[in-house]
C-alpha cells in the first residue's frame, strides 16, 4: 500500500505544479464550464480551453464530429479488451512467475488507461474544444521523432513546448531536444523510480538512448526507408531498452500487486 500512496503523491503532486505553472503564466486562461473542463483534462495547456469548437461545419446530425465518435467507440473497444485482459491476468496470476505478472500489468496498463480510456476522453472533449488526440495511432510511427512529437501521449509534448521548451532553448541551444528528453527521464524517474525507491538511472538512461536515436534519425535518412524498416526501427528502439523504463523494482512492487492482491488470501 505505502508504494501506491507513493506513487499518487508524487505523481499528483509534480502533475499539479506543473499544470498551475502553465495556467498562471498562460496569456488567456479558461473560466467557468471550460476551466472545469481544463482541470479534468491531462494535459497542462489552458490555449485549447480559451476557445470553444464550432459544430455546425463537418458534423453529423446530432452536432457531433465523425472524428469524435470514432474516437470513443475506438477507446470503449480497446479499454473494455484491456480490462478484460486485466481480469483474465487476476485470476491467472498465481500460476505465473512475477515477472510474467509485471510484464503483462504493464500492457494492461497502458491498453486500458493510455490506448482506451485516453480516446475516450479525447473523443469526448474534441466535440467542444479544439484539443488533440491524446494518443493518436502511435503504432503507426515511423519514426522516434514522430513517436514523441506527433503520437504518444500528446499532452505530455503540450507540457514541454508550453511549460519547459522555452527554458530548454535559452539555457541549452541545439542542445534543447536533448536537454527535454533528459527532463523526461527525470520525471519518469519521479513517476517510476521514486514510489519504489529503486531503479534509479533506468528512465533517464532509457530517453538519453532515444535523444540519440531522434538525433541520428536526419543522419541516416529514416525518411527514405521503406514504411515497414522505419516502423521496425522505431519500435525496436521503443520496445528493446523497455526493461529500463519500467525496470524490475517497479514492475515487481508497484504493478504486479495490482493483479496478485485479488487472490491474496
Amino acid at each position: 500500500m505505502r508504494v501506491f500512496v507513493n506513487e499518487v503523491v508524487v505523481v499528483g503532486a509534480l502533475y499539479v505544479l506543473i499544470k498551475a505553472i502553465a495556467f498562471v503564466t498562460a496569456e488567456r486562461r479558461p473560466a467557468g464550464q471550460a476551466l472545469a473542463a481544463y482541470l479534468t483534462w491531462p494535459g497542462v495547456n489552458p490555449a485549447p480551453f480559451t476557445r470553444t469548437r464550432n459544430t455546425g461545419t463537418g458534423a453529423d446530425a446530432t452536432g457531433v464530429p465523425a472524428t469524435a465518435r470514432r474516437w470513443v467507440v475506438r477507446g470503449a473497444l480497446v479499454m473494455a479488451a484491456g480490462l478484460a485482459g486485466g481480469a483474465a491476468l487476476a485470476v491467472a496470476a498465481p500460476r505465473l512467475n512475477r515477472a510474467t505478472v509485471g510484464w503483462l500489468g504493464v500492457a494492461v496498463i497502458l491498453t486500458t488507461v493510455h490506448l482506451g480510456a485516453s480516446d475516450m476522453l479525447s473523443g469526448w472533449r474534441v466535440r467542444r474544444y479544439p484539443v488533440l488526440r491524446l494518443f493518436a495511432d502511435p503504432l503507426a510511427s515511423r519514426s522516434l521523432r514522430q513517436f514523441w512529437s506527433l503520437r504518444w501521449n500528446t499532452a505530455y509534448v503540450e507540457m514541454n513546448r508550453v511549460v519547459f521548451a522555452p527554458f530548454a532553448r535559452r539555457w541549452f541551444g541545439r542542445y534543447a531536444n536533448a536537454a527535454l528528453f533528459a527532463l523526461s527521464g527525470l520525471l519518469h524517474e519521479a513517476a517510476i523510480s521514486v514510489p519504489v525507491l529503486a531503479g534509479f538511472g533506468g528512465p533517464t538512461t532509457y530517453f538519453l538512448l532515444h535523444a540519440a536515436a531522434v538525433h541520428a534519425e536526419p543522419r541516416i535518412g529514416l525518411a527514405r526507408w521503406p514504411r515497414p524498416l522505419a516502423r521496425l526501427w522505431t519500435w525496436c528502439w521503443v520496445l528493446a531498452p523497455l526493461p529500463l523504463l519500467f525496470h524490475t523494482p517497479f514492475r515487481d512492487g508497484l504493478v504486479a500487486p495490482l493483479f496478485t492482491s485479488w487472490s491474496t488470501p
